[in-house]
């Protein structure tokens, strides 16, 4: 059984109606869908606050945080690799293992952070730099950049804690902390970005520290909820600590794969933001600005990804391979419901949703039509996260890797460029190639875990 923050649990039983199942999937994905809002809210309220200090401002911020999401990557295969684990050991009835499991998951992490935070703060400036950013972002960007890395650390420990949470079928606790440090975000962010209670304006890099701060704070609660007992899985002070490289290895080997797939994306995505900060800082700005709003779209599938994660992880451990087929499909119908009524919203709303965020004309003519591009792409993309978050509950985390750097890098940027650069369409063009890596990426995943080779990973 796979234990709920309120004290209830999650039964994984044979034959179980699709309702029943549909209930359950459910009963997994609203809190993560709640998380993934408050999360997401994390960016867009520093977005608003930000852009009230100009699309310069916009811009910079947005190269930084590239160039953070790409290093997180690093360590954040690792919690793919642990959640997997850990709902399989919750499945098999052996929570002891899942213990040893999300430790070994915090141990290395927190080498590999440890050590991203300290490159990312030294080479700042050549990675900003990399990023084609101008002279007049890069003032800004340097000093924000280094900033945020310091919360890199913090970051790793919400991730693999958050993901042994959720690998134990308890989605509401990782809800509850992202809701908490959402409030001090935007607190904290407020009085120093414009200088409030008797504190300097400090722009972007008040901006910086509120986010540095809300993931200090959200780490330490994550630790406390696998301390307290309130999970299935308990982590105590003692013993499970020194590197167990057996151990390591089984994390590694499912989560390498999904490491080096984040890694693949995100160079892949920087690429594609350097090819855009090319067309001009407004541009960018209102890419950045797409980037946040479509960040809601994600949502959906993000959650019902998280409950197939759970539910196939789960059911493959207690040898219910039918069960975790059921799961995959079902989530997947959720998905596409949900997403689909995001691209109508995209669709419908795309000047005033641009709106929220710049009231800047250039910027809002730039990114309004580009909204009701992605509009068209929302149900294959649910095809492509949740079924993606199913094959990864399953520990085959190979081929999401293969689908997922063949797709940005054969597809988006090659056809990003062709349309948006070398045709002149702008950043219309450049969304052009994005859609058609969004949609083909759905369909090889949607193939892949048809195939029912999954069924039979050890992990």
């Amino acid at each position: 059984m796979a234990v709920l923050g309120s004290g209830r649990r999650a039964p994984i039983s044979e034959g179980a109606p699709t309702p029943g199942l549909r209930r359950e999937l459910t009963s997994l994905a609203w809190p993560s869908l709640v998380e993934n809002v408050l999360q997401t809210m994390l960016g867009v309220v520093n977005m608003i606050m930000v852009g009230q200090l100009g699309p310069t401002s916009i811009a910079s911020v947005g190269v930084a945080q590239q160039i953070n999401f790409t290093l997180q990557v690093f360590y954040s295969g690792l919690a793919v690799g642990n959640t997997a684990l850990v709902a399989r050991s919750i499945g098999a009835k052996d929570p002891e293992a899942a213990r040893r499991i999300a430790k070994q998951s915090l141990v290395l992490g927190a080498i590999i952070a440890s050590t991203v935070t300290v490159l990312g703060y030294v080479f700042a400036p050549q990675l900003i730099a990399l990023m084609g950013a101008s002279p007049e972002m890069a003032e800004l960007a340097i000093p924000y950049f280094r900033v945020v890395v310091l919360a890199n650390v913090f970051m790793m420990v919400m991730f693999i804690g958050n993901g042994t949470l959720r690998g134990a079928g308890d989605t509401q606790l990782p809800m509850i902390s992202t809701g908490i440090i959402n409030i001090i975000n935007v607190e904290v962010g407020y009085v120093l970005i414009f200088g409030k209670l008797g504190m300097p304006a400090l722009g972007i890099q008040g901006a910086g520290i509120a986010y540095v701060t809300a993931q200090v704070v959200g780490a330490l609660i994550v630790l406390y909820f696998l301390a307290s007992g309130r999970s299935r899985v308990r982590i105590g002070l003692r013993g499970g600590w020194g590197l167990d490289l057996g151990l390591i290895k089984r994390i590694v080997n499912i989560g390498g794969p999904a490491a080096a797939e984040q890694i693949f994306m995100r160079l892949g995505m920087n690429v594609y933001s350097a090819m855009v900060i090319g067309l001009g800082t407004l541009v960018y700005a209102a890419q950045n600005i797409i980037f946040t709003i479509v960040g809601f779209s994600f949502m959906p599938g993000f959650a019902f990804g998280v409950a197939a994660t759970t539910m196939v992880g789960q059911s493959l451990g207690a040898k219910n391979v039918d069960r975790a087929e059921e799961s995959g499909w079902e989530a997947t119908l959720l998905g596409i419901a949900w997403m689909s009524a995001m691209g109508v919203a995209f669709y419908v709303f795309a000047e005033p949703l641009m709106g929220l965020f710049t009231t800047d004309p250039r910027v809002i003519a730039y990114g309004a039509p580009c909204l009701r591009l992605i509009a068209w792409t929302q149900p294959l993309q649910a095809f492509g996260m949740v079924l993606a978050g199913a094959l990864r509950g399953a520990g085959d985390t190979r081929w999401t890797m293969i689908i997922t750097t063949a797709s940005i890098w054969l597809l988006r940027i090659p056809l990003s460029y062709f349309f948006g650069i070398y045709l002149g369409l702008g950043l219309v063009g450049v969304w052009m190639g994005n859609t058609f890596d969004m949609g083909i990426r759905g369909l090889a995943v949607t193939w892949r875990f048809s195939t029912g080779r999954w069924k039979s990973i050890r992990a």
